[in-house]
Formats: structure tokens, sequence, C-alpha cells
């Protein structure tokens, strides 16, 4: 029986594992295929789909040849173990192809471009090796793992989602338009800021569904309809039509992605709460990088319609995911300690006020949440594209700069959510990471140009590995959360970030507009400093205070 259940892994691991090598040789082969048509040079994609597939068939001998040689025993192929079998025989593949490359393709080629399609390879990779450990761990997974079986969801959701991210805007100007007294530059950006809206009104909303029903039913109800926007977006044949089909996408995006929160707070305690969330935050930049580039290299090749149904197939296919993993997946009763109050004690008047009126979650929200998504969106997704412009600097690059920040948070989010989950109070990190938000933008008193927003990314990167897990916890651990409901609660608080995300864009517009640009990204960076001091001035409480504050919870508990 041994030997049968043996023989059995193996057949798995020798399909599973050829699968996702192919899968990863063949997105490589695409996004190669594009830097060398950028590029201008001559080289058919018929030619680096068979360069990938050479390299991904002779890894899959490798492959064979190691699992082979593994001991009988079933327990051989362990999650972990295959897990980092595949990511090794992935980079040995990935360098096959760049061996091909250097042969017989265009030396030309920059070593930027080709260093960037490596890491998007890799980093598929590498969400794919996360989806094999769960795969093989799926049966036998122990509670205080069972958080890492939503990053691969999270990841197959983004990616579908932001396939069509990079030609939302050019879409929209194809498609009729039946408004007038509108600017075309108003126009274009309706699409997006409806669905911003509507991930907003969405997440507020789920905050109460969640402490009724769980997390299952937002959790799927968002997949459906972000499948069902993504479609609509794909049928829709005037621009009002596609702005309506971008809000139900919003809708189920935000129904989902405070869901998939939820989830790892249900199953992770005060241990490995923020390693929870940063595995995450991962999994989602992971998956918004890698879909944004093959999105652009399928728009280019295929046009804007078929980018659209392709999101929504990868988007249904979460809930077969959904399904597998977690159809057999129990409620958790209580990890977090006071998320889910005994509904038979009365609840304090005024709820809301009292909860957003409690002196830590209001430094949280003002002085570490909300200036985090002003930074984020506002000098990321404006500033920064708007002053590489001017320096002369070209789309492609603008491209790959901003790219570092999911970078960043790909690879060193969970790493350094273990290191937060070090600290009780969870206050230490965010501290710090508002720290590091701030000297991000002193950086510019140095550098300027591409150095200097190359720099201030990637610390705004570590920045928010930090923050962003830390903050959650942080907001859970308060004894006015587990009084108003957990799920409210978070809505509450994400939806703060959403304000901040609004006011980036109009802040950062009014430096760019000053005579000095760097002059008043370094007073934004000083401002951004104070706020860590305000934060960490407001939070602090006395240890025997706090030491009071804890025993009271335990007491009404």
């Amino acid at each position: 029986m041994t030997a049968q259940s043996g023989q059995g892994q193996r057949f798995r691991a020798l399909l599973w594992g050829g699968l996702q090598l192919y899968a990863v040789l063949l997105l490589a082969a695409l996004l190669l295929f594009a830097a060398y048509q950028r590029a201008g040079f001559g080289v058919g994609l018929n030619e680096i789909v068979l360069w990938g597939a050479a390299a991904a068939s002779t890894s899959l001998l490798l492959l064979f040849l190691l699992v082979l040689g593994l001991p009988g025993r079933s327990g051989a192929l362990t999650g972990k173990a295959m897990s980092r079998m595949m990511m090794g025989l992935s980079g040995a593949a990935l360098g096959l192809l760049c061996w091909q490359h250097f042969w017989l393709g265009n030396k030309q080629l920059s070593l930027f471009d080709l260093a960037t399609v490596l890491l998007i390879a890799c980093l598929v990779s590498l969400e794919l090796a996360v989806l094999q450990q769960s795969r093989c761990r799926q049966r036998r997974i122990e509670p205080p793992e069972r958080y890492k079986q939503m990053r691969p969801a999270i990841f197959l959701f983004l990616f579908g989602i932001d396939l069509s991210m990079a030609f939302i805007p050019l879409h929209m100007e194809t498609l009729p338009q039946s408004f007038s007294g509108l600017s075309p530059d108003l126009l274009i950006g309706l699409p997006i800021s409806v669905e911003f809206l509507c991930v907003g009104v969405a997440i507020l909303c789920c905050g109460v569904w969640l402490d009724r029903s769980g997390w299952k039913p937002p959790f799927y109800t968002g997949l459906v309809l972000t499948g069902l926007g993504c479609f609509y977006s794909w049928l829709a044949p005037d621009a009002v039509q596609f702005i309506l089909s971008r809000g139900v996408l919003g809708l189920g995006y935000g129904l989902t992605l405070l869901a998939s929160q939820s989830y790892v707070i249900r199953n992770t305690d005060s241990s490995n709460k923020s390693r929870g969330l940063a595995h995450l935050f991962a999994g989602l930049y992971s998956g918004s990088i890698c879909g944004a580039a093959t999105g652009a290299v399928l728009a280019e090749q295929f046009g804007y319609g078929p980018v659209f149904l392709t999101g929504a197939v990868i988007v249904f296919s979460v809930i077969v995911y959904g399904w597998v993993t977690f159809g057999e997946t129990p409620e958790p009763v209580t990890i977090t300690q006071g998320a889910h109050p005994d509904p038979q004690k009365p609840r304090p008047i005024g709820g809301f006020l009292t909860f957003l009126g409690d002196r830590q979650v209001l430094a949280a929200v003002l002085f570490s949440s909300m200036p985090a998504s002003i930074a984020v969106v506002g000098f990321l997704n404006y500033f920064s594209p708007l002053y590489l412009n001017r320096a002369g600097v070209n789309d492609a690059a603008i491209g790959q700069v901003l790219m570092l920040f999911g970078v960043i948070l790909a690879l060193f989010g969970p790493a350094i959510g273990r290191f937060a989950d070090l600290s009780e109070s969870k206050r230490a990190p965010i501290i710090l990471g508002c720290m590091l938000g701030g000297f991000a933008f002193l950086v510019f008193a140095i550098f300027d140009g591409v150095i200097a927003v190359t720099l201030a990314i990637l610390l705004l990167g570590l920045s928010n590995c930090l923050v962003l897990s830390a903050q959650s916890a942080f907001v859970l651990k308060q004894p006015v959360t587990a009084q108003y409901g957990e799920g409210k609660a978070m809505g509450i608080f994400r939806s703060s970030s959403r304000v901040g995300q609004m006011l980036g864009p109009v802040l950062f517009a009014a430096i760019i507009a000053m005579t000095d640009i760097e002059s008043g990204v370094m007073l934004f960076g000083l401002a951004y400093l104070m706020t860590a001091v305000l934060f960490a001035l407001l939070t602090w409480v006395p240890k025997r205070v706090e030491a009071a504050s804890r025993i009271k919870v335990v007491v009404n508990e």
C-alpha cells in the first residue's frame, strides 16, 4: 500500500511539475518575444516558443530523474521539498532560455529588458511553487499553516484582473461615447475611477457581512461578480456599459479582497498574523505585476477583447481552486483574541463612533494608513511617471522602475512579516515603516532623476512590507475592535486607505506644479516623518495600563 501511494505521489509530482515548468517557460517566451518586438529585432514567436519548450523539456527530464531517485516512501515528496525542487528546476529552465537567447537570438537586446523578463517569470514560478506546496499538504495541513492556502488564490485573482490594467484608458478611447460636455481626458479616466469607488463601497459593506456569515459567502460572491465584470467588459458595446462593467468588477474586487484578509486573520494568531497578511499581500502584488506584464503582451498580439475574456476565465478558475482547497476547511471557532464577541452581550452605544474615536484606532487611521496610501498612490502611480517622463525616460523603462515596488513586497514581504510578528503590540513595525517611508522622499535631497525615484520606490516597498501587515494586526488587537466586530472594523479601517488613495494624486499634483519639485517632495517626506512621531506618541501606553487593559479584556471574555 505504501509503495502504491509512493508511485501515485511520484506521478502527481511529475504531472504538476511538468505543467508548472511549461507554464513558466511559455510566459517567459511571450515576454521575451515582446521585448524583441519593442526593440525592433526580427525574431519570430514560433522560434522563441521552441526555445522555451526545449528548456522546459530539459528541466522536465531532470525532474523525472530526481523524482525516480527519491526513496520509495510516500512522505519523501513533502510540500516544502517539492516547492524547493520546482523553484530550482524553473531557475535552471530560465537559465537555458537565456543561453539560447545569447547563442541564437539578438545579443543587442538590453540586459535591463532581459532581467525584467526573468524577474516576472521568477515571480510566477515562486507563486506556482507556493501552490505546489499547498496542493501537496492540503489534506494534512495544520491550522497554523492554513493561511498560506489563500496566497495562490489571491495571486490568480489579481493576475486575471490586472491583465487589462495597462490598456483600460486606451480601450475606453476606442468605444462609442455618448457623453457631452466632458473632456476626453476625464472620460478615459472614468472606468478606473468608478472601479475604485465601487471597491471602497464593497469593502465597507463587506465588513458587516463578514461578521454575520463568515468569509466564504462574500469571497465567492466577489469572485462571481469580478468574473462577470471581466466578461461584461469584453462584451460592452459602448463607453457607458464599459464603465458599468468596471463598477461590477470593483464591487467583486472589494468583497473578495476583504474576505481573503478575513480568512487569513481567522487562521492566524498573534504569533503569525503579520506574516500571514504579508504572504497575502505578496501574492496580491505578484499577481498584479505578472498580470499587467502578460496582459500588455497579449493585447499587442490579439487585441483588447480577448484579454478581458482571458481575465474572466482566470478569475472563474479561482472559484474551482476555492472549492477544491477550502471546501472542507472548517471555520475556526476563534483564533484572534476577542475577534468574535458574544452576541448575547450588549454592544456599546454608538459603536461606529466609539470605534473610530478610539485613540489607538484613530492614530492608525490618520497617521499610518492614510499617509502610507497617499505616499504610494500619489508618488508611485501619479508623480513618478510624470517626473520620469519629463526627465526623458521612455515608457518601458518607467514601467520597469515602478515594478520594483511590487517586487520588493512579493520577495521580502513574508520575511519582514515574520520580523513584525516578534512585536507583541505591532507599534514598532508601524513606526519603523513610517520612518522608512519618510526617508524615501528625503532621498531627493541628495539625488534626482531616475536614481532618486528608484531609491525612493525601494524604500517605499520596504516601508509597506512593515506597514501593510502590521497595521491590520495592530487594529485587531485593540479592545474596541472586539466590541465593535472584527469584520466591520477591518472594513472601516481599509476604507480609510481608499481616502488616502484619492488624496494622493491631488497632493502630488500640487508638488509637481511647484518650481522646485525636489524641495516639495522633501517637505512631504518631513511631514511623513512627523506622522511617525505622532503615531508613536498617540499610541504609547504605560506598561501598567496596558497590562490592566489586557486583564480586563480576558475577564470580559
